[in-house]
């Protein structure tokens, strides 16, 4: 017979108490629930717990090493109780973040900062990393930040999880001060002009290239002279050293403060991309991450 944590408990107050009709008093059941809890207890460990002695009772030595690991086990289900406590009022727990390298670098640090103001007891983890990596982290992180287009996003996306727009902002083109595209500062520049120069891509992962690229395919053009760096702030030296025409978000730039000329891309109506979150469902979140969308959806 399997021994059930409930009648250790019985068993642990019963002792204490030096007798039955105290501990069912003190465990607030009936006398004879509590008798038939320490039948099926001492049925279990094979030998008796307990003698009685008038009207208490006296443990064998099997009761009185039973007592120890019953006081050990209702030591670890107080610390269970302070655990579930602690998480329940944010003294306590981990909020696990990945995110595409834009978001981690220019959208994400003042949000996180306000949380840890807020809530200095939970632990932050952030990894960043390509499309790709995220998609596959999707399920074992609290919340990811991914940026560009989804087809089909049931066919990666677990059934706990729920992806939804978080935030939609504009591409621009980037150049140098002294570059002939400056003169497009006010309009904005076409596709075909800026073609006309070389490109500068971020790495095939990047939601920014992505989305220009799709815009290119649709109106049938392609880049003839590029070159790839890695990483947002490789583009912003390789078009201040003069390489070419990169490309950012009108987000990342207000908060990067590049000495460089954004140029509205395909005017009058600009590109545009979407920045996603994927979350589970309300009923799977932790009480960390639920506090953390609050932030995040109160800007």
């Amino acid at each position: 017979m399997k021994i059930q944590p409930e009648h250790l408990m019985t068993f642990l107050q019963v002792a204490e108490h030096k007798g039955v009709a105290a501990g069912a008093r003190a465990l607030h059941r009936s006398q004879p629930a509590v008798s038939e809890r320490l039948r099926q207890l001492t049925e279990a460990v094979g030998e008796p717990l307990y003698h009685r002695v008038g009207r208490g009772i006296a443990l064998t030595p099997a009761g009185e090493a039973l007592l120890d690991e019953a006081r050990g086990l209702r030591t670890a289900l107080d610390n269970v109780e302070e655990w579930v406590r602690r998480r329940r009022t944010l003294q306590d727990g981990c909020l696990r973040i990945a995110s595409s390298n834009t978001v981690a670098s220019y959208f994400l640090p003042e949000r996180l900062a306000a949380f840890r103001r807020r809530y200095p007891d939970i632990r932050l983890v952030l990894k960043t990393g390509a499309l790709d990596w995220a998609i596959q982290a999707v399920g074992t992180w609290d919340l990811l930040f991914l940026d560009g287009i989804f087809e089909n996003p049931q066919a990666w996306l677990p059934g706990f999880c729920t992806l939804e727009p978080w935030m939609e902002d504009e591409i621009v083109a980037l150049v140098r001060s002294d570059h002939p595209l400056v003169r497009y500062a006010e309009v904005g520049v076409g596709w075909e002009d800026l073609l006309a120069h070389p490109i500068i891509w971020r790495e095939p992962g990047s939601g920014v290239r992505r989305a220009v690229e799709n815009a290119l395919l649709a109106a049938g053009l392609s880049v003839q002279y590029s070159v790839e760096v890695t990483g947002v702030e490789a583009v912003r030296e390789a078009v201040a050293a003069g390489l070419g025409v990169g490309f950012a978000s009108v987000g990342a730039l207000r908060r990067a403060r590049w000495a460089l000329v954004p140029l509205r891309l395909d005017p009058p109506k600009g590109l545009y991309w979407t920045l996603y979150l994927a979350a589970p469902k309300p009923t799977y979140r932790s009480a960390a991450l639920s506090a953390f969308l609050d932030i995040l959806h109160a800007d």
